[in-house]
């Protein structure tokens, strides 16, 4: 069975530069690693998806060459895998705390059409449908994510609307720094968890819905014990270790780019192999691995993926996680 590697953006651009400019790199280790997953992933030994921050970010890149070649990197290496979008996990990962069933990662990591965006909900049934009615469905959607990947730049109005939210988002984690940094330890945590379930409170109410809970049900599993809850969630229990982490710092500032890492690198950590995270919070996913469920071995850079992906593969011995 491949490997699930995710790969932050930093290390996706690295990839690019050495299929591209290897020149540009300037650690010989970290560019041999580079060609040495290249190699694993054209073959289909590894799998390397990507996210809806993959093309958030790609689209944020302007129209350059250097856009088109990490475009055109991504597209040749991914072999149509996508990882489902942060809310829509969230979504099942409240819903299975109430009671319906888990994601498994043939669930996160999956070729189905539209996964990558929040909208999406996945279908056991697809797995047996027709594979030539979802053979035509996932080929016409790859050619759209092709499209979207290598041309869609947003809106002047669309790149404000944006920064506006993320700065929302940013200015209410900046005001509960202050809070949790003057309350006592476990009512940070607290505030941390009730924090979160503010942020997706549609997605929460919806997953009670499916789950056949009442509004009164709902509003005691969230009150009764909110840190426990998530903390027992893959996904959002890491997320919630890294908020709590980092809000407990008083000094962390949270910046713009810091909405993609907390909710696409947790997920990741929660249902891939490997992940390959920015250096903050890929520290903050391997501090946190005592109090979270089994997840992905993290990792820093390439060098690193690839020392473990080499003794993980060699005969006999079994990965870190089994899909």
């Amino acid at each position: 069975m491949p490997r699930i590697v995710y790969l932050d953006q930093n290390h996706w651009i690295t990839l690019a530069q050495a299929r591209r400019a290897p020149e540009k790199i300037q650690n010989k280790e970290e560019r041999e690693a580079a060609d040495q997953l290249w190699q694993l992933a054209t073959t289909g030994l590894v799998r390397l998806p990507l996210s809806f921050a993959h093309l958030g970010e790609t689209a944020h890149a302007g129209n350059g060459q250097r856009r088109r070649d990490l475009a055109e990197t991504m597209l040749e290496a991914y072999d149509g895998w996508h990882m489902m979008h942060p809310l829509a996990i969230t979504r099942h990962e409240f819903q299975a705390a109430f009671g319906g069933p888990a994601l498994t990662p043939e669930d996160v990591f999956t070729t189905a059409a539209n996964s990558p965006f929040s909208t999406y909900t996945p279908d056991p049934r697809e797995r047996t449908s027709d594979s030539a009615r979802r053979s035509l469905a996932e080929l016409t959607w790859r050619a759209a994510w092709s499209c979207a990947l290598l041309e869609d730049t947003p809106s002047e109005e669309e790149a404000e609307a944006e920064a506006r939210a993320v700065d929302r988002w940013t200015e209410a984690l900046t005001n509960l720094a202050q809070l949790s940094v003057d309350s006592p330890i476990g009512e940070d945590r607290r505030h941390a968890a009730l924090q979160l379930i503010e942020g997706f409170q549609k997605d929460i109410a919806l997953a009670a819905m499916r789950a056949g809970l009442s509004p009164t049900e709902m509003h005691d599993q969230l009150t009764e014990n909110p840190t426990a809850l998530i903390a027992g969630m893959p996904s959002c229990g890491r997320a919630l270790e890294i908020a709590h982490a980092r809000l407990r710092n008083a000094t962390d500032k949270w910046t713009r780019h810091d909405l993609n890492d907390l909710y696409f690198l947790a997920p990741a950590a929660a249902y891939a192999h490997y992940v390959v995270a920015e250096k903050k919070t890929g520290n903050y996913l391997m501090s946190s691995t005592s109090r979270t469920t089994p997840g992905a071995s993290v990792h820093l850079n390439l060098r690193s993926l690839l020392t473990q992906l080499r003794q993980d593969m060699q005969p006999g011995v079994e990965s870190a996680q089994s899909m």
